[in-house]
């Protein structure tokens, strides 16, 4: 009993340390969303909705890492944005129809925001981060555009419901509030996930399983001088555009040679890490932001907006490729690799020997195919069991490879038999091969997995430039490999 009232009694600080953990994260969410509400004024459209609305990536940020626990920190903050909004926009102090809107404001904030984290967090749980990143993407992005149309719509129809607009206005409104979530979510949603996630490691509050990392994407290695340069290219550029369409003002396509920094993005994408990344689009639309009113581009900020969504979007999908590459290089090696000997597969094996028989046909190039069936594998697997037997196995393929050279081939085609493919070969250098290969089956060196010798049953067939049919030379192959393990028995007695 005692010791039961001293472990409660240990718990309890730990407990209360978590809390004082997570209330401390809360508190920083909390100052991190109103920072962001006050950024989005720069690109007010009107006062109850902004062309720029970075709060969103807070809440996706907060939600997906702490899951429920990120709950009262977005209320408060759709709270407080709420009554300040209201007070800096028409005047209006607390009265039931502000209570009933910050109501409104805190369920569209949790519930579609909240909606996309969990779908965030779902897609990402599916394999490794650098495979399951392209399935994540891609439901940020299209479930990104989606919930900011909802967001903007429940919004408005709360502003509606509470008086504080019309019709017409609700209507006017409407897809430049979704354009601003929109692009508050693509320009600092990511970064936002990362920060909080570090943050909350250095409170030590667990996230919720499923948050992707940065440590753990694919990462390639530039140099810190390059990025550097890479950005202050794409940064400059978007300025000097941006001067020009002020300098233009009846000239309103000039905005749209802004595109072209989607190639330098790219660059940066390809070129240094997934963090480097998140940060150059960040840069890029804090720049857009500041700029737009500085430069009185007012009526072309919505050109603006879609220039950083399409960088932003262009961005996520190039971070996505990496990943489909491993992931495609991954299937690949599993289809042409045997995955206990890392011999070709059959199949891989058989593909190959196809494709360079048929470019051999037209040059008359010799070439020849071994089958080598391993003796005693079903013995090692009988007295030393079957991890005894893949050892074997792959000691069988690595003395077989010592023997090989470059552009010969090895293959798994089942069970305990192999097949080996030497291009530009004779019948007596093969045969000479075969030799070599009983040889270095029967001594291992040391460091092998297997200490003890192996062999092996080996025919082989020509392969004559007027016969490349490779069925044929199979079965030739085949029927020589148990002529020599009949020869080989009669020549042992009492061999099994």
């Amino acid at each position: 009993m005692g010791r039961d009232a001293g472990g409660m009694g240990d718990a309890r600080p730990a407990k209360r340390g978590g809390m004082l953990a997570l209330a401390g994260l809360s508190a920083a969410l909390v100052a991190a969303w109103m920072t962001a509400f006050e950024l989005a004024r720069v690109l007010e459209y009107q006062p109850h909705a902004s062309l720029w609305f970075p709060p969103v990536a807070v809440t996706v940020a907060a939600l997906m890492v702490l899951g429920w626990r990120g709950v009262p920190a977005i209320a408060i903050s759709s709270v407080l944005a709420t009554l300040v909004g209201f007070e800096r926009g028409v005047g209006t102090a607390l009265d039931a129809a502000v209570a009933q809107y910050a109501v409104i404001f805190a369920v569209q904030q949790l519930g579609v925001w909240g909606g996309l984290a969990w779908v965030l967090r779902r897609a990402s749980r599916h394999g490794p981060p650098a495979t399951s990143l392209p399935r994540a993407v891609t439901f940020f992005i299209l479930g990104g555009a989606f919930a900011s149309l909802l967001s903007a719509c429940i919004g408005s129809a709360g502003l509606l419901a509470t008086g504080a607009i019309d019709v017409p206005t609700m209507i006017e409104q409407a897809i430049p509030w979704a354009i601003g979530d929109y692009a508050g979510l693509l320009a600092l949603g990511p970064l936002a996930i990362a920060g909080v996630l570090r943050l909350a490691d250095w409170l030590r509050v667990a996230p919720e399983p499923g948050v992707p990392r940065m440590s753990e994407m694919i990462a390639p290695a530039g140099s810190a001088s390059a990025y550097a340069a890479k950005l202050s290219l794409l940064l400059g550029f978007t300025l000097a555009v941006m001067l020009a369409a002020a300098a233009l003002p009846q000239q309103p396509a000039v905005v749209f040679a802004l595109f072209v920094v989607v190639v330098v993005q790219l660059w940066i994408v390809h070129t240094h890490g997934t963090l480097h990344t998140l940060a150059a689009i960040a840069a890029f639309s804090l720049l857009i932001a500041i700029a737009t009113p500085l430069l009185g581009l007012g009526t072309q900020a919505l050109a603006l907006q879609f220039a950083m969504i399409s960088l932003a979007a262009n961005s996520y999908f190039g971070l996505a490729v990496p990943g489909l590459y491993a992931d495609n290089t991954r299937l690949r090696r599993a289809l042409v690799r045997d995955p206990v000997t890392g011999a070709l597969s059959r199949a891989g094996f058989l593909e190959q020997v196809r494709n360079d028989l048929r470019l051999a046909a037209p040059r008359n190039h010799a070439a020849a195919l071994i089958i080598a069936d391993m003796d005693n594998l079903k013995a090692i697997n009988d007295e030393l069991g079957h991890a005894a037997g893949d050892a074997a196995l792959r000691a069988f393929v690595g003395r077989c490879r010592r023997c090989l050279q470059p552009g010969q081939l090895i293959g798994r085609l089942g069970g305990d038999e192999f097949a080996l493919y030497l291009p530009h070969t004779t019948s007596k250098t093969a045969q000479a091969l075969v030799e070599k290969l009983r040889q270095a089956l029967a001594h291992p060196r040391e460091g092998d997995e297997l200490p003890f010798p192996l062999s092996a049953s080996f025919g082989i067939a020509d392969c004559a430039p007027d016969d490349l049919d490779l069925d044929r030379l199979l079965e030739r192959a085949d029927a020589e490999m148990y002529a020599d393990k009949r020869q080989r028995r009669a020549s042992t007695p009492g061999r099994a």
